[in-house]
């Protein structure tokens, strides 16, 4: 039965929704948070701070430094960038103690004031291509009628890295980014990136435009747009993904390449597309910041560009679209409850000792620093309580323990196979072997980050 994603994650804890009452006061949560400024819970929190956790390794690992900036600035940062000029309508604007401050809109301006504060301190010591990581908050103006769930909010987290470099070098970059964007989805989230589930789009300016909603001359735009198509051609030669021009959806500042993803749509039981990833290739930032000149003077050069890229784009975003394709299913690293041990009672006398041992792996999973939870059930009953179960908590390992593993001090399991999108039954010999099962569920993990996030909480209170 197909749920929509915020009923998803209000059952798992994810979120509360705006539409439920605060208790003894009557009135909507909605109506104190506001429109569109979604309010996490604890199991939000904790899938939040995991994900944040990976990302940030992820990027380190691959030569970003990690950075975060303030959520406010005076307009004369987005004067100087042209958001004023050309995103004002999406800006929420403040006016304190007389003088004008935007909420964050975008992270990239204030990347380039670190990019160019470190040219100044450190010189050619500072090495191209540069780049650099937030998991920053930002807050754009929606009107209230386009908002829905988590999937168009007004404040969101961006995974946002710029990548400063040089013409030579922009190739190479834009492949490396995606082929991160690929490793990142198919070792984390289990989605294949391929030419049967994903095609690119090369959002192109409207040149009848340029000047009016776009930044820079149209000969300046031609040359940008013909580097991306290149890239998208690259693409293409070495994964067989397709890809298909959409004038008029730039940035803009610049041409970007954004990746769409086709993923299940419960509700038709067909297929639907959403868009993912982005890559995206600025020659106006670094104009308007003069890093041509800054470069000139540290490094000897004066071609540089940006790339703005975000793998995952909003978090808030994502998850509502992971949460409802897949129906609430998580990676076994970022599920709120990783692990459930059902003791099987029997009504007879060792019913107790089931009772004990469940408790027993529990505790052991849970030294591992595994949100593993136990709990118990009436053999007549088991079959639904596992079906709830399922369709709820969702958790990657589900261990059963009954009077025949109590006398061979076995332990029956099922793992899920994200390949197969289906449990997979494993015997275990003793608990010793449950390490070798937190391995296998982990393997995918460590591959992309090496040692995985170990987050124990108690989250007995979901079960």
């Amino acid at each position: 039965m197909y749920r929509d994603h915020m009923d998803i994650a209000y059952d798992k804890d994810i979120l509360i929704k705006p539409t439920s009452r605060v208790p003894m006061i009557g009135r909507e949560y909605g109506y104190y948070t506001g429109p569109g400024n979604p309010l996490f819970s604890l199991g939000g929190g904790l899938v939040r701070s995991i994900l944040y956790y990976i990302l940030t390794k992820y990027h380190v690992r691959r030569g970003y430094y990690v950075v975060e900036t303030p959520i406010i600035a005076r307009t004369t940062l987005y004067e100087l960038t042209g958001h004023l000029s050309f995103y004002r309508e999406n800006m929420f604007l403040l006016d304190i103690e007389g003088d004008q401050y935007a909420l964050k809109p975008m992270n990239c301006p204030y990347h380039v004031l670190i990019f160019m504060n470190l040219l100044e301190k450190y010189s050619h010591k500072i090495k191209l291509p540069f780049k650099v990581f937030e998991l920053g908050k930002v807050h754009r103006y929606e009107i209230s009628g386009a908002l829905k769930g988590l999937m168009r909010v007004r404040g969101f987290t961006q995974d946002d890295a710029h990548l400063f470099a040089r013409e030579e070098q922009i190739a190479d970059l834009f492949l490396s980014v995606f082929n991160d964007l690929k490793d990142l989805y198919e070792k984390l989230f289990h989605m294949s990136i391929t030419a049967e589930s994903v095609k690119l789009r090369i959002s192109l300016s409207d040149k009848s435009k340029i000047g009016e909603e776009y930044m820079g001359s149209p000969e300046e735009w031609s040359v940008a747009e013909e580097k991306l198509v290149k890239m998208a051609e690259e693409i293409h030669r070495r994964y067989g993904i397709e890809y298909f021009a959409a004038e008029g959806e730039a940035a803009f500042y610049g041409p970007k390449l954004d990746v769409i993803a086709l993923l299940p749509d419960p509700e038709t039981g067909g297929k639907k597309e959403w868009q993912i990833g982005t890559i995206q290739f600025d020659f106006n930032l670094p104009r308007k910041f003069k890093l041509n000149k800054l470069l000139e003077k540290t490094h000897g050069v004066s071609d540089i560009y940006m790339i703005h890229r975000a793998l995952l784009g909003s978090i808030e975003r994502f998850l509502g679209v992971y949460l409802e394709a897949y129906q609430g299913r998580l990676p076994y690293v970022l599920s709120p409850v990783q692990a459930v041990v059902i003791g099987i009672k029997s009504g007879g006398d060792r019913d107790t000792e089931v009772v004990n041992y469940a408790e027993q792996v529990a505790s052991k999973l849970q030294e591992m620093d595994v949100r593993a939870v136990a709990s118990s059930i009436d053999r007549p009953h088991l079959s639904g309580y596992v079906r709830k179960i399922r369709s709820t908590l969702h958790p990657s390992i589900l261990i059963y323990i009954g009077e025949r593993e109590l006398e061979s001090g076995k332990i029956s399991a099922a793992l899920y196979d994200f390949s197969r999108r289906n449990y997979k039954k494993i015997t275990l010999e003793s608990m010793d072997d449950l390490e070798a099962l937190i391995d296998e569920a982990e393997k995918d993990i460590r591959e992309l980050i090496g040692n995985p996030p170990k987050y124990y909480v108690d989250v007995s209170y979901m079960v």
